[in-house]
């Protein structure tokens, strides 16, 4: 993309003027390098994930599963009554140098499998083991720094982003893809009167966009705070760090720990 109106490139070459660019094309997003957000940054932390299909039926039911073992965190997630997704996040995994070459990624399906199915049960680690290795992923978290949040140009023009795009962050508390859905639906509300403006249509869509910005920034700052917090205490070596880390949640996050939950972000009309 090029100059301040939304000028999209494409793989063969040719190029749109495009009315409105929206970038939930994921943590390593163009838009948002084109708006010119600060880089992610990175945790001491891999998370190799995948699904498994079973055509007989995986007989764990519809519930979440997480499980917690030395040094790991293991995440089954049911999709539907035959396939379950599964995330395997390592604290402080072997030979990290194995697990960060290009973009962070390793594509070795044997190795993958190999480290989700590590100090897991055995009901657990025959799930893992008879995933599609196609699925197959490792990658080292990334997260958008929570104070950057305050300050980040999250539009220029007609041109914004949504998704990982504006908010990556951990999975520690769950809230990643919900916070994606919220960003959805809140876009599509205060887009949707541009569709019947009289005028300076252009004019229109820019205060649709600073609306949603406005409206999103305090939302996501709490969650990436939030997540940023979680994730630090998991990572942190020494008593003292996780001492600090605690008084610093109990500050910012007092009471319910979980009232994130419960947020509302309206309806789409």
């Amino acid at each position: 993309m090029t100059g301040r109106w939304p000028i999209v490139s494409t793989s063969n070459g040719a190029t749109i003027r495009a009315k409105v660019v929206i970038g939930c094309d994921g943590s390593n997003s163009v838009v948002a390098k084109f708006l010119g957000l600060r880089s992610l940054r990175l945790l001491p932390m891999w998370a190799a994930r995948g699904l498994t299909t079973i055509p007989e039926g995986h007989g764990f039911g519809n519930r979440f599963q997480q499980l917690v073992a030395e040094g790991v965190s293991f995440r089954l997630t049911p999709i539907d009554d035959k396939t379950l997704h599964f995330n395997a996040v390592h604290f402080r995994p072997p030979n990290p140098k194995e697990y960060t070459c290009s973009h962070h990624r390793h594509r070795d399906p044997m190795l993958i499998r190999q480290l989700a199915m590590k100090a897991m049960p055995d009901d657990v680690a025959a799930v893992v083991r008879r995933c599609d290795t196609a699925s197959l992923s490792l990658a080292q978290l990334c997260y958008r720094a929570p104070w950057h949040m305050l300050l980040e140009p999250f539009h220029m023009g007609t041109v914004t982003v949504a998704g990982d795009a504006m908010h990556a962050m951990g999975p520690f508390i769950g809230q990643g893809g919900s916070c994606s859905l919220e960003d959805a639906v809140v876009l599509a509300r205060c887009l949707a009167p541009t569709t019947v403006a009289a005028g300076d249509r252009t004019g229109c869509i820019e205060e649709a966009i600073v609306s949603y910005v406005q409206q999103r920034r305090g939302r996501i700052l709490r969650l990436s705070l939030q997540s940023f917090l979680n994730g630090q205490l998991i990572a942190a070596s020494s008593w003292l760090q996780k001492m600090m880390i605690k008084a610093a949640m109990a500050v910012f996050f007092p009471g319910n720990s979980h009232a994130h939950t419960n947020y509302d972000c309206g309806s789409l009309s």
